[in-house]
Parts: structure tokens; C-alpha cells; sequence
């Protein structure tokens, strides 16, 4: 009976150390907080402001004619409202046409930034975990339950500060 129950006691810690140190990390705290993943967001913010300002003047302009059109159409010529039907429909076109370049545009450099940020925060994982002798370090989204004490998340951010 003792000899089983230090065996089972044996292949019990065993497989405890076998399964070796293990952490997980907030992805989504990482991309929200790090200072790379702020910058990416500043950048995107200043590349693409200006046309995004445009596209909300020019949605304006557009509301602006529709507005006098429904208002003075009453005393307008035919060749007048014909004109200006063409012209709103015109700046109804073009605004599509930036919006959807815009969108296009936008993803494309957001893609491109957070790939770059992924690579980025992931080197930063992989060496926290060599240097602090971590076996496996998992991501939230794949967790089901973890308990705070293994959160690496706020030391992962402090890494990518000192970056």
C-alpha cells in the first residue's frame, strides 16, 4: 500500500513538473495599452485626419445642397433644377468614391501597422518568457480560465515601454 501510493505520489509530481511554468497575457490590454500599439493609432490618426475631415466637409456640403434644393425648388426653372440635381448627385458620387478610397486606404495601413506591432510584441513575449523561464506563455483569447496570479500582462507592457 506504500509502495502505491508513493509511486502514484511520484508520477503525480512528475507530471506537475513536466507540465513546466506557464503564464498567459492580455492580447487585447497589450494592443489597447502598449506604447507601440498608441503610436500606430496616433499615425493612422494624422495620415488619415485630413481626409477624413474632407470627407465630413464634403458630407456637409452635400446635406447643405440638398437642403436649399428642397427649399428653393419650388421657384427654381426647370434648367436650374436640373443643375443642381446633377450637382448633388455629382458630390454624392465623388463623396463615395473618397469614402470608399479612404476605407480602402485605412485598412490597408492598418493591416500594415499591426502586423508590425504583432511581430513587434511578439518578439518582446518570446524573449520575456526565455528570460524568466516560462515553458508556455498563453494568449487570453485561447484561455478559458486563469488565475491572476499568472498574468504577465502589466509586465509585458513594462517590457514594451522600455522598448
Amino acid at each position: 500500500m506504500r509502495l502505491t501510493t508513493f509511486v502514484l505520489l511520484t508520477l503525480l509530481s512528475f507530471n506537475l513538473s513536466a507540465a513546466g511554468k506557464s503564464a498567459f497575457i492580455s492580447v487585447k490590454m497589450l494592443m489597447e495599452k502598449s506604447p507601440q500599439a498608441v503610436a500606430a493609432n496616433t499615425q493612422l490618426k494624422e495620415q488619415f485626419g485630413e481626409r477624413e475631415q474632407g470627407l465630413l466637409d464634403l458630407r456637409n456640403s452635400i446635406q447643405q445642397m440638398e437642403q436649399t434644393y428642397q427649399k428653393d425648388s419650388a421657384i427654381m426653372s426647370a434648367e436650374q433644377k436640373k443643375k443642381a440635381e446633377d450637382n448633388i448627385i455629382q458630390n454624392k458620387r465623388r463623396f463615395q468614391f473618397e469614402q470608399q478610397s479612404l476605407k480602402e486606404d485605412l485598412e490597408s495601413k492598418r493591416r500594415e501597422l499591426l502586423q508590425k506591432l504583432q511581430v513587434e510584441i511578439s518578439a518582446v513575449i518570446r524573449q520575456y518568457g526565455k528570460d524568466n523561464g516560462y515553458d508556455f506563455i498563453f494568449s487570453d483569447s485561447s484561455l478559458v480560465f486563469a488565475s491572476d496570479a499568472v498574468d504577465i500582462t502589466d509586465d509585458i507592457l513594462q517590457q514594451l515601454q522600455a522598448e
